[in-house]
């Protein structure tokens, strides 16, 4: 078939929207259907309209697959990314002797044009010159000094986001002084060579607060960026853009928190919606955490000069060490004079690595600098922290930042709730007569954050977990690792940095989450009111169903409460808190038992007494009970854990052996608990009053949908009216959530109102500072005024001087002639005489 037939067949006008869908040619717009190869998806003229025409083609056109793109460009438009030697000036029509590609799409500028919109303003647009005898074009900076200028000119080169500019500008105002007037940053205090624009310095401080991108990162994209020019000259000028952009960093954090302090006061707590320090009654919600992602390197080498950033958050080093000095001096004198008769905390029985305190001074060979210790408000807006120089998680740090807040709230009546790890441990460290917090220990009511709460024991839960404690509402306690996450992505960065460097880009990443959450507050705590009223119509509904269905209402509710606590802390005399101990603690606790009870030896109790059988009951039905609840935590580590196997998003040897090791672990201990959950359900069965308890076998074990938990979950207790345990579970549940989100939303709207009065004296301070500033201006306009019409005054009399004085001056000048003129009369006659005397 030849080329003069394809066009006889068929129509040839398609939808400019139709293109082919076949891999070979995807995403082609089918200019004729009936053509072979490439012809049928290229015409023989682009410059004319293929789309002038949307008739719809003939039914067989139906067999091909069609997909929407947008219409294609031209042959014209193609065109126009070329630059063409005989364009004209877009504004004056001459012959164009560069191409701006800043100015606008098509900008050709000739001669005049071009230093017109190029010599005082637009000074970097990158530009295009058609010929080469205009290629070196000169930057030269505007003078900042009026009238003619007759300082030095100096040449440097700026780096910008554009490129790289070799520029001369006039030293008006010194070196330094010029450059930072015309918003480019040297590179060195003294004959910098290489200056940095604000602009580019003010990108890369976002992308470093947001993005957490590397200097290194940041200056590769800027070579790749700058390609086309000198390569050698990029990769030199990178060298001062660390060290510039730190001291840039710097000088503009002081301005900010200079500003910052026009319009706060010394007293002032962080959080604006917190209770502040001068308000009475009041509780202060604190969560503390450490975090050992921000390590530094001793490779990284040491100290050069003082840290550039205020220390606002990260607290100084030196005031720490003394501190503990301090505290080691005092406790050594306390220990020697103070009797030990402190209160005695039980610790919880659960074992963290953070309370180990004789591990928390061994040091790292390889780093310098092993975390950083911080604290939080319950909104999450950071208070204070301290770098780890070294050492681990120590009761100390917590101590100091406590002791530095009590000093902030003089208030006597203000009280501080503290939501940390293992705050059982640091309690019973608190109560202690050598802790620097035990004067003001009754300040301080502790809690266990809600996320490690669940590793704790059920006694310490009851005490310690935040949904027992009063006067927090829904506060977890997690705060702090939601600031880790943020944080914890400039360890790639300040791992291998200089110890004050890696502290001031930490201190600068602290400011602006700071100033970004309390931006935020308002809408958050708006969130959070949303929030505990959806939880309280939810509690309010299930609580309703369930005293209709079981008849539990809040007395009982309370007596369920009750009934745990008594549970959970009855005499130790009546426990065996281990199967392991030897026969004389037994023989021991027994006797200890039969002494309590005024029971002689000679009357010891009969196994068929109803009085042991009872007490036996309830030794095994406790028991039972604390195995079935390990047993369940055991289960949903495993379940959790082999699902963290199988996820194709961790996939990795060195993790994988990782997570099959601790399943290897939790299965040994699900297997010791059901070897003492079988020995216990052995004994339950020989006493009649004791309920049946299903038996245990692995697999059962570790489904949450088996027998095994169906029965345990819907098992009855005499003491609570036959009534299943979940249910019993969930009424506490949605009891304790009613209770807390009441009190969640009184004390939001405490704090919205305290919000509300900060940024109104915030307003009112920014007020009061314009007026003053506008009373100055009215001043010093006055002032000019002023000065102006005595200038004008002195113009005038100066000038009226002037013509007096000339006026005197030809006065006496024409007398000064009159009298030369007389005097020269004389003269002659005078000599006409002489000479006829000598005639």
């Amino acid at each position: 078939m030849n080329k003069g037939n394809l066009n006889k067949k068929g129509k040839i006008s398609y939808r400019p929207y139709l293109v082919s869908s076949n891999k070979k040619n995807a995403k082609k717009v089918v200019i004729n259907r009936y053509a072979k190869g490439s012809n049928k998806y290229r015409a023989k003229n682009l410059s004319e309209n293929i789309y002038k025409s949307t008739e719809i083609v003939d039914e067989d056109r139906n067999n091909d697959e069609w997909i929407d793109i947008d219409i294609i460009k031209e042959d014209e438009n193609y065109k126009n990314n070329a630059i063409n030697k005989d364009s004209k000036c877009f504004k004056c029509n001459s012959p164009a002797i560069c191409y701006c590609l800043d100015c606008g799409l098509n900008t050709y500028l000739c001669l005049e044009c071009n230093t017109l919109y190029h010599k005082d303003i637009n000074l970097f647009h990158r530009k295009v010159f058609i010929s080469n005898i205009f290629d070196k074009e000169e930057i030269k900076l505007p003078q900042l000094c009026t009238g003619f200028c007759e300082h030095e000119i100096k040449e440097i080169s700026i780096i910008n986001l554009k490129g790289i500019f070799k520029a001369k500008f006039p030293t008006c105002e010194g070196l330094v002084e010029t450059l930072i007037r015309h918003k480019l940053f040297p590179s060195t205090p003294i004959n910098p060579q290489v200056a940095f624009s604000f602009e580019l310095f003010d990108i890369y401080q976002e992308l470093l607060l947001e993005a957490h991108v590397s200097y290194l990162s940041f200056c590769r994209v800027l070579e790749s960026l700058f390609s086309d020019q000198d390569i050698t000259r990029v990769k030199t000028y990178i060298i001062f853009f660390k060290s510039a952009f730190h001291q840039y960093l710097g000088l503009k954090t002081m301005i900010e928190n200079t500003i910052n302090k026009l319009f706060s006061s010394k007293s002032q707590f962080n959080c604006p919606a917190c209770p502040q320090p001068e308000e009475k009654n009041s509780k202060i919600i604190i969560a503390l955490d450490a975090n050992f992602q921000l390590k530094r390197m001793k490779s990284a080498g040491s100290n050069i000069g003082e840290r550039i950033i205020e220390e606002s958050f990260i607290l100084n080093q030196n005031k720490y060490d003394e501190w503990v000095q301090n505290s080691i001096n005092l406790s050594s004198l306390n220990t020697l004079n103070i009797n030990n008769n402190n209160a005695q905390i039980n610790v919880c029985d659960s074992h963290f690595k953070a309370a180990n305190q004789t591990k928390a001074n061994l040091k790292s060979n390889y780093l310098d600098d092993t975390g950083i210790f911080g604290s939080t408000c319950r909104h999450g807006i950071p208070l204070k922290f301290i770098n780890l120089k070294g050492i681990g998680e120590r009761f100390s740090l917590a101590e100091y930042i406590l002791s530095d807040l009590h000093n902030m709230f003089y208030e006597d009546s203000s009280t501080f709730i503290v939501l940390y790890d293992i705050a059982c441990n640091l309690h019973s460290h608190v109560e202690k007569s050598e802790s620097r917090l035990f004067p003001f220990k009754s300040r301080f009511n502790w809690c266990v954050s809600i996320f490690h709460a669940y590793a704790h024991s059920m006694k310490c839960q009851l005490n310690y977990h935040p949904r027992a404690c009063n006067s927090i509402g829904l506060t977890d306690g997690e705060s702090l690792e939601r600031l880790w996450s943020y944080l914890g992505r400039f360890s790639s960065t300040t791992r291998y940095m200089r110890p004050h460097h890696r502290l001031d880009i930490l201190e600068k990443g602290i400011q602006h989450i700071s100033r970004k959450m309390i931006s935020n507050l308002a809408c958050n705590l708006v969130k959070r009111f949303k929030n505990a009223y959806k939880i309280m119509n939810v509690s309010v509904k299930i609580l309703k169903e369930m005293e209709q269905m079981h008849g539990i209402d809040e007395s009982k509710i309370l007596y369920y409460i009750q009934c745990q606590y008594e549970s959970n802390f009855a005499n130790s005399e009546r426990q065996l808190e281990s199967l392991k101990r030897s026969r004389s603690l037994y023989i021991k606790k027994v006797e200890k038992c039969e002494s309590d009870l005024d029971i002689p030896e000679s009357k010891r109790w009969n196994p068929f007494n109803p009085i042991y059988s009872k007490y036996f009951h309830d030794y095994c039905e406790r028991n039972l009970d604390l195995i079935s609840d390990k047993l369940r935590k055991f289960r949903n580590e495993y379940i959790f854990k082999n699902s963290q196997l199988y996820n194709q998003d961790h996939i990795g040897h060195k993790l994988t052996l990782k997570i099959k090791s601790s399943i290897k672990d939790i299965s040994k201990q699900i297997e010791i608990n059901i070897s003492y959950y079988e020995y216990f359900r052995l004994l339950a069965q020989e006493n009649s009053f004791c309920k049946d308890y299903p038996k245990a076998i692995f697999n059962e074990i570790v489904n949450h949908t088996s027998d095994f938990w169906q029965i345990l979950d819907i098992s009855i207790n005499d003491k609570m009216d036959n009534i299943p345990r979940i249910v019993i579970f969930n009424s506490i549940k949605n009891f304790n959530n009613l209770q807390w989100s009441k009190e969640e939303i009184s004390l939001i709207v405490q704090e919205l109102k305290r919000l509300y009065d900060f940024w109104m004296n915030y307003k009112i301070k920014i007020e009061n500072k314009l007026q003053q500033l506008q009373q100055f201006n009215e001043k010093t306009t006055k002032n000019i005024e002023e000065d102006n019409l005595l200038k004008g005054d002195l113009a005038e009399n100066l000038t009226e001087l002037e013509i007096c004085d000339n006026e005197e001056c030809i006065e006496y000048e024409g007398e000064i002639v009159d009298k030369s003129k007389d005097c020269e009369e004389e003269i002659i006659t005078e000599g006409e005489s002489m000479d006829y005397k000598i005639v």
